[in-house]
């Protein structure tokens, strides 16, 4: 329960990286831009699934950004983020 209830505080510190700016430009390369995808995002989504299968409390936040996994795995497979 100790590992659970600090998860549930840093998930906050997760969803600010949603905020942050999607494309970014390449420092050196002027014509290059890189996708911005925290991949602490994607570790989030794979420990609430499992959370919620042990019957733990994800919260709203959570549920929402999980709902929309398939779309974010999508992006990361197109650009080859890894």
């Amino acid at each position: 329960m100790l590992y659970h209830r600090g998860w549930y505080k840093a998930v906050d510190a997760v969803r600010s990286s949603l905020t942050c700016s999607l494309l970014t430009k390449h420092p050196d390369v002027d014509d290059l831009y890189l996708v911005n995808l925290d991949p602490q995002i994607l570790e989030l989504l794979h420990e609430a699934r499992h959370m919620q299968k042990m019957g733990l409390e994800v919260g709203d936040a959570t549920l929402a950004l999980c709902q929309q996994e398939d779309r974010i795995i999508a992006v990361r497979d197109k650009y080859g983020i890894s």
